[in-house]
């Protein structure tokens, strides 16, 4: 917990300091995601999907026209469907983590275009810290969860596209999330990983 309150601590300082500066934006995004869990590295082995709401506030801190750091706090569930032989048990199960995360991304944006029509494309990638806040299983008898690891370190890629609706920036985000840090209560090695597309607002 000491970790978590850390790093909210340091997001609410930036927000706070580069409200300083007017080409700065604050927003929310709201979506869902699907996961699953797999070997690191293993982008073809996409069984056993669940699907998650995904909850964010960002704020971007504007280096230049073209780049800046966007800071968040997600809220996402990552997990796996109808395990038996993953679990060692004869039941088939959901096991899922519920995860608040934290990613620092890079982003870069067609500033031309945006001047020029108020509309952009957009790319972003960074790492993340995934704070496990919860975790189940379903049959909620079927098995037993007794510890999960609590911080997950991954990386974050997407692209996304601005539009301007009523004055405000409408943003639309795909985005894939590949856990680096292996899961308790899983074979060895396994990791999870999320594609997501969200809806946005900078405000």
């Amino acid at each position: 917990m000491t970790s978590i309150r850390s790093i909210l601590l340091a997001f609410v300082l930036i927000l706070l300091t580069a409200g300083l500066y007017a080409q700065n934006q604050f927003g929310i995004r709201q979506g869902a995601a699907v996961t699953t869990l797999s070997m690191k590295g293993d982008l073809l082995d996409n069984t056993n999907v669940t699907y998650s709401y995904v909850a964010s506030a960002f704020y971007d801190l504007q280096l230049n026209k073209s780049f800046a750091i966007q800071p968040e706090i997600n809220y996402i569930r990552k997990g796996r469907y109808n395990e038996t032989s993953q679990l060692n048990i004869s039941n088939p199960t959901d096991f899922m983590l519920h995860y608040v995360q934290v990613p620092v991304l890079l982003q870069f944006r067609d500033a031309k275009t945006l001047e020029q029509s108020g509309s952009c494309f957009y790319i972003n990638a960074g790492p993340y810290a995934a704070f496990v806040v919860g975790n189940q299983t379903r049959p909620s008898n079927s098995a037993l969860v007794t510890e999960s690891n609590k911080t997950d370190w991954g990386a974050t890629f997407g692209i996304g596209y601005q539009t301007p609706i009523f004055r405000k920036g409408i943003r639309f985000d795909l985005r894939y999330d590949m856990g680096l840090s292996s899961i308790a209560n899983q074979p060895a090695d396994y990791h999870t990983k999320a594609l997501s597309l969200t809806v946005g607002i900078a405000l």
